[in-house]
């Protein structure tokens, strides 16, 4: 009786380590390959949420947004071939915001509906097997981000970055280009950066570059700079913990109707653009 039991417990001993060894694996790999990738967006909110801005209550105008739908609008998992060198991954993350836009007139507070989607390019890639972390996949490159009201008629034709040692031009085509994460915008602490945009549209429509650094937002407005221009400049931070991570800057447009006219529509268009502090 004693040596049956005994080899009653063995044989149950590796029935158990497998038993645990397959749960192990199965936890590590549940989920698709989809679910890791969003898993992996929720992460990194200071690239994909770009579509939470000025939401800061201001004495001219400010978002309260009270919805977000945000998930993969298109994609595409792809195999290695003799360009890639991993498995990959290519879509476009979209964020569909509802709201209220908050505006004075005359003093008096009015609000009117926001219905925009935010629109971020990415590419990742697959560097370890499935019951890894996020099932093996990394953020490799990204876009910036565009926002546009539902039906906008405001858009922004060029826009100038210029600090110490930079001086890029952006179009719409270029901001949204898939750039490898280590090669994004650099600035240097305490450096001036300065915006120049060309609009599409009038130039006295209200214009703004929203930075964050830290937990809150500046809202710096748009100067005319009289030859159809706008121009608006801040000084990056010089707090080492606020200098870290990814930072972004929106270049927003409000048509001037949507602030000074009840009856008129929500119409705004913005630009995010990533940026790093070394």
């Amino acid at each position: 009786m004693r040596n049956t039991l005994i080899l009653l417990v063995l044989s149950i001993i590796p029935l158990s380590l497998f038993q645990m060894s397959c749960e192990k694996k199965t936890v590590r790999s549940q989920g698709t390959d989809w679910d890791a990738v969003k898993a992996i967006i929720s992460e990194n909110p200071e690239v994909f949420d770009l579509g939470f801005f000025d939401t800061d209550q201001d004495t001219l105008f400010y978002r309260e947004i009270t919805q977000s739908n945000a998930d993969i609008e298109a994609g595409t998992l792809l195999v290695a071939d003799t360009l890639h060198f991993f498995d990959y991954i290519i879509l476009t993350w979209g964020d569909s915001l509802k709201g209220k836009f908050h505006y004075r007139v005359n003093g008096k507070p009015y609000e009117k509906p926001i219905s925009s989607i935010a629109l971020t390019k990415a590419y990742f890639e697959k560097h370890g097997p499935s019951y890894t972390l996020h099932r093996g996949w990394r953020l490799r490159r990204f876009g910036g981000t565009v926002i546009n009201s539902v039906g906008t008629t405001r858009g922004i034709s060029s826009l100038t970055i210029i600090s110490d040692g930079i001086d890029v031009d952006l179009g719409e085509s270029a901001l949204k280009k898939l750039v490898h994460k280590d090669s994004t915008l650099v600035f240097g602490k305490g450096k001036e950066v300065m915006f120049i945009i060309k609009p599409l549209t009038d130039t006295y429509d209200f214009f703004f570059l929203h930075v964050k650094e830290g937990d809150a937002y500046q809202k710096i407005p748009f100067t005319n700079n009289g030859d159809e221009t706008l121009s608006a400049t801040w000084t990056t931070t010089t707090d080492p913990e606020k200098a870290e991570g990814y930072k972004h800057a929106i270049v927003d447009v409000v048509n001037r109707e949507s602030v000074t006219d009840t009856l008129a529509k929500y119409d705004s268009k913005a630009w995010g653009i990533i940026y790093r502090i070394e």
